[in-house]
């Protein structure tokens, strides 16, 4: 590869790498290409692309721009998730692209400037997705709300079941005034326990 060639490629690979949310390097040693076509375009649908590029010059990039620690990874045939978007959703396509093709190989990578193991982009992929998350968030902020409601609905037939005894009482002649007796009046716990 000519110098200046080489030189482009590296500052294009340094881009790449200050902009992606996370780098995920992974060997491919052993895919077909119609295998590496499959996984680039899962990844495209999940906001990532791989990348297969001379090694020494995507170490180079790294060190440029202060990622030395991706310098481990950089060893055979190693390719390059750059995840631009949601790293739970790239990082899912690989690990199912992983159990699917025994010769692709997650070594491990980066997010946020920092270092990210095997395990850890194992956790990313079993991350529930982002919807489904919101939706439980959502629903938690709506229990306290539910239960308020369903409190305030029994007090207000509490209240109407005993506001309806006294009316009986009224309209069997007896003033609610002239009650004296407070058997005569029956308190919301007792109409509950008659209806029951």
């Amino acid at each position: 590869m000519v110098k200046n060639n080489k030189v482009e490629v590296v500052e294009n690979l340094e881009v790449l790498f200050r902009n992606a949310s996370a780098l995920v390097m992974a060997e491919y040693r052993g895919l077909s290409v119609s295998q590496q076509t499959k996984l680039r375009r899962e990844l495209k649908k999940a906001g990532a692309t791989f990348n297969v590029v001379k090694m020494t010059l995507a170490k180079r990039a790294a060190e440029n721009i202060g990622l030395d620690s991706l310098s481990e990874y950089f060893s055979g045939p190693t390719g390059i998730a750059v995840i631009e978007s949601d790293p739970v959703e790239a990082a899912k396509v690989l690990n199912k692209f992983a159990k699917d093709n025994e010769a692709f190989v997650v070594k491990g990578g980066l997010m946020n400037s920092e270092p990210l193991s095997v395990d850890q982009i194992n956790v990313l992929a079993n991350i529930e997705p982002r919807d489904v998350l919101l939706a439980k968030i959502a629903g938690g902020f709506n229990a306290p709300l539910v239960k308020v409601a369903a409190g305030t609905k029994a007090i207000l037939n509490k209240a109407g079941y005993a506001f309806s005894a006294l009316l009986e009482k009224k309209d069997n002649g007896i003033e609610i005034s002239e009650v004296e007796n407070k058997k005569d009046v029956l308190t919301s716990e007792e109409v509950n326990k008659e209806e029951e």
